[in-house]
């Protein structure tokens, strides 16, 4: 009999229609370990090609355990031979049945993945966004950022991956970790709220912890903040650092619409400007970009932060065709040069 006979001849066998002679073929069939099983390996990989290898070698090794245990437990003398074959043949169709199902779960779950492609949220420079996740968790995403997430996020783990910055505040779950992944580091948490920012073009990467727990994982380091802390990666020496805050909320403030720096660089906060503003803006003195600048400017205009910084440092600006060059004003450099030192 070819393959597709035995198909058909299970499918009567379910449906009870199934003389005994075609119970006994059936039988035969199952029993066979160079068919029953041949078949069922070859069906398997078929439905299953596109799953992760680990996960597939898995499930087949279930399975093939059940159908052993199966085998094992054929019903006592005391039963009829008849009573015997047909329970065991019923025993073992469930397991078929298993196969077949989870190959068609195999099947809908690689069509669903090519339907539902990862979730993207872009945020262009001037924007702000925030979403609720499938899990419930908050994220609000800064200014020319992105974040993504697989379609399988909230099954086993939750992973997001983050380009610029966001500020989560993350539903606990301890059976499915919330990790929050950039080029530089992994931010994993449980139940918390936590800011990540991560710009391709600044010289560090950070997290600030407001609430809970959070473990920060980089090719070369772990570290685990407690709120109040926050972790700066050093992107050329690779080094990560921790240290205490006053108050993790100065950092997210941003989220309001509202600007806070925290001894941060003039280069560190003109890539801030541009993004929140969506402009341009150049040195031309490269000394310039390592005056630093504390402070809370609040929900302001460009021209009254840019006014603020030419107050408390030797900088000077100019609007040229959409573009705001900064320079020093030299009769006050020695001044701030010595206060910097």
């Amino acid at each position: 009999m070819e393959k597709t006979d035995y198909i058909q001849l299970f499918d009567k066998f379910l449906q009870k229609q199934a003389t005994q002679e075609e119970v006994q073929t059936l039988i035969q069939w199952l029993k066979s370990e160079s068919s029953f099983q041949n078949w069922a390996e070859e069906e398997w990989s078929m439905a299953s090609s596109t799953m992760d290898a680990r996960l597939q070698q898995k499930l087949l090794g279930q399975i093939k355990a059940k159908i052993n245990r199966e085998k094992k437990e054929e019903l006592s003398a005391k039963e009829s031979k008849r009573r015997s074959l047909y329970s065991w043949t019923t025993r073992v169709a469930a397991v078929v049945i298993l196969l077949l199902m989870t190959g068609l779960s195999v099947y809908y779950y690689t069509m669903s993945r090519q339907i539902m492609e990862d979730m993207i949220v872009s945020v262009e420079k001037g924007q702000k966004a925030n979403i609720v996740l499938p899990d419930g968790s908050k994220v609000w995403v800064n200014s020319d950022s992105k974040l993504s997430y697989g379609s399988r996020f909230n099954q086993k783990e939750r992973v997001l991956s983050l380009e610029g910055e966001a500020y989560f505040e993350v539903t606990p779950d301890k059976d499915r970790p919330f990790i929050v992944e950039t080029k530089e580091m992994a931010v994993r948490a449980l139940g918390t709220s936590f800011n990540v920012k991560s710009y391709e073009e600044e010289r560090n990467a950070s997290t600030v912890l407001r609430t809970g727990k959070v473990e920060v994982t980089t090719d070369s380091d772990c570290l685990v903040l407690n709120p109040n802390e926050r972790i700066i990666f050093n992107k050329q020496t690779r080094h990560m650092e921790k240290s205490s805050v006053d108050n993790a909320a100065d950092y997210i403030n941003w989220k309001y619409n509202e600007l806070t720096f925290n001894g941060e660089t003039f280069e560190s906060i003109a890539h801030t400007l541009e993004r929140y503003y969506n402009t341009r803006i150049i040195f031309e003195s490269e000394s310039l970009k390592k005056y630093r600048f504390t402070g809370t400017p609040g929900n302001t205009s460009l021209e009254s932060i840019l006014q603020i910084l030419s107050l408390t440092s030797p900088l000077t600006y100019e609007v040229k065709d959409s573009v705001i060059v900064l320079r020093e004003n030299m009769k006050e450099k020695a001044y701030y040069e010595k206060a910097l030192k």
